[in-house]
C-alpha cells in the first residue's frame, strides 16, 4: 500500500505514524515493538513529543494527543477541513505548554497541551482561496518563542504573535520551504529560485538573490527547490532534479552545483561534519 511514514524519537523510543492510519512505538535499543494502534483517519503531519505525550494531525485536520506509554488517545480537537486532501505535510511547534499547528486550509491554531482547549485560531486565507485549499502548500512553522514564522505558495510570508494570534507583519514571499531564523534574520528560498533575507522584527526584505542564475531557461522551468539548510558560510539547497546547490551566504551567489541524483532529493541534514541527503532507495553522505 506504500504508506508514507512520519517519525519522532525521544532518545529511547521511536514513534511512527503513517498515511494508512496506523501508529506504533519501537524500542530504539533493540527494535522491539512496544505497542501498535490504528486510528480513525490517516495521518498527514509531523509528530511532536512532549513529556509523556505525542501529537499528530490526521487528514480530517484533527489534532490528536496520544499517551507515549500505551498509545491511547487522551484528547483531540477538530478544525475545518477541505473536500480534497492536501498532500503537503502539516506542521507542529510547541512552546511551553501550548501547541501551535496549521491545517490544510491555512488556519493556524493554538491549543493547551494539558487541557486540549483551543486558545485561539487565525485564518490566513480568504473565502475565495478557501474553495481551492487543496492547492495550498504551507511551509513548516518555526518560532523564536515569541512569534511564529511561515510562508506558503500563495506569495505570503507571515509573522504571528503566539500569545494573541494576531499578525505582526505580512510580506510577499512565494515559498513552501521551511524558513531558517538566525538572530534577527529570516532566510527563505522561493519556488522560483530566489534567496530572500527578511528582517524578523519589521518584515522588511533586506536582500534578494537569484540562485538559479546558472541554469538555462529550459532547465529553470523544470527545477524546483525541495529544502535548504544554512551553515556557517554556505547555504545548501536541494532540488527536484537531483542537484545540490552551494550558495555563499555573504554574496548570495551559487558557487557550486553538485549532481547527486537524476530526480528529487530531500532537504539536507547536517550531523557533525557531514551532510546527508535522501533520494529514492538511498541515503547519501557528503563530507
Amino acid at each position: 500500500m506504500n504508506p508514507i511514514l512520519q517519525f519522532a524519537n525521544d532518545e529511547n523510543f521511536l514513534v511512527v505514524a503513517d498515511s494508512i492510519a496506523k501508529y506504533y512505538m519501537i524500542d530504539l535499543n533493540n527494535g522491539n515493538l512496544i505497542w501498535s494502534k490504528n486510528s480513525l483517519a490517516p495521518f498527514n503531519s509531523q509528530i511532536k513529543i512532549f513529556k509523556d505525550k505525542f501529537f499528530i494531525i490526521d487528514f480530517t485536520n484533527t489534532l490528536r494527543c496520544f499517551s507515549l506509554k500505551n498509545g491511547e488517545e487522551i484528547w483531540n480537537i477538530k478544525t475545518d477541513t477541505s473536500l480534497i486532501r492536501s498532500q503537503k505535510k502539516l506542521s507542529i511547534v510547541i512552546v511551553d505548554d501550548v501547541i501551535y499547528f496549521n491545517n490544510s486550509i491555512g488556519d493556524i491554531s493554538a491549543v493547551g497541551i494539558n487541557s486540549g482547549e483551543l486558545l485561539w485560531q487565525l485564518p490566513t486565507q480568504s473565502n475565495l482561496v478557501y474553495e481551492s485549499a487543496f492547492s495550498l502548500e504551507t511551509s513548516d512553522i518555526i518560532t523564536d518563542k515569541n512569534y511564529l514564522y511561515f510562508s506558503n505558495n500563495n506569495n505570503q510570508f507571515y509573522s504571528v504573535d503566539i500569545k494573541t494570534g494576531n499578525f505582526k507583519w505580512q510580506n510577499k514571499v512565494n515559498s513552501n520551504l521551511r524558513p531558517t531564523l538566525i538572530e534577527n534574520y529570516l532566510f527563505s528560498i522561493s519556488i522560483e529560485g530566489y534567496l530572500i533575507i527578511i528582517d524578523k522584527i519589521t518584515g522588511n526584505i533586506i536582500k534578494v538573490t537569484d540562485v538559479f542564475n546558472n541554469f538555462n531557461q529550459k532547465k529553470r522551468n523544470e527545477i524546483k527547490p525541495t529544502g535548504f539548510i544554512v551553515g556557517l558560510s554556505n547555504i545548501y539547497l536541494s532540488t527536484n532534479i537531483g542537484r545540490l546547490l552551494v550558495i555563499d551566504i555573504k554574496s548570495g551567489k551559487t558557487t557550486k552545483t553538485l549532481k547527486i541524483a537524476n530526480d528529487k532529493i530531500s532537504r539536507p541534514f547536517a550531523l557533525k561534519n557531514n551532510l546527508f541527503l535522501i533520494k529514492d532507495d538511498a541515503i547519501i553522505k557528503l563530507d
